[in-house]
């Protein structure tokens, strides 16, 4: 009976701390998620290789850049792109790697989002997922190109991340 109320218990506490699980970018293995400080960044990450009203940046050593905005309560967005493979943003559980996975491998892994395109230099297609408490906040997985077809933007790779208050680019379609 002892045996079966510690099972019980872990269990419990098992689902407790993934319920708890916090969504975050591993940018060179530094987990950054919303609320965090800038001197918190700046203590992992080095002094910002950018800084102005708008959002500081950081090269990180593997060559992808991360940049965030920040308000009274710490870290409201952030941002991460480039060409490495390590990075990732992890939510649930479930990793997405920059450069690695496209808008189509995203969709099979978090089917909660929503797929829409913009334009800008090119196409550009997202797949967004509203995340946080209460949906406070979005993930974005982007891919860029040219004169794609959607089925073919769903498969390029993804080289933007983005996790925040930021709103995705393009018509934004609510289909959540």
């Amino acid at each position: 009976m002892r045996v079966l109320k510690v099972i019980v218990s872990l269990g419990l506490m098992a689902g407790f701390s993934m319920a708890l699980a916090e969504d975050f970018i591993s940018a060179n293995g530094v987990e950054v998620s919303v609320g965090k400080s800038q001197r918190f960044l700046e203590s992992k990450l080095g002094i910002p290789d950018e800084e102005n009203k708008y959002f500081v940046a950081w090269t990180l050593a593997n060559g992808n850049r991360l940049a965030a905005n920040f308000d009274e309560y710490g870290l409201s967005n952030a941002s991460i792109s480039g060409e490495a493979t390590t990075d990732y943003l992890s939510t649930d559980g479930v990793k997405i790697y920059l450069n690695k996975e496209s808008i189509n491998d995203v969709a099979q892994k978090i089917t909660q989002g929503c797929y829409h395109e913009g334009w800008g230099n090119g196409k550009i297609a997202e797949y967004v997922v509203l995340s946080g408490p209460e949906g406070s906040y979005n993930l974005i997985f982007t891919a860029f190109g040219g004169e794609e077809t959607a089925e073919q933007l769903k498969k390029l790779k993804i080289t933007s991340i983005s996790l925040g208050d930021d709103n995705p680019f393009g018509e934004q379609v609510n289909c959540y």
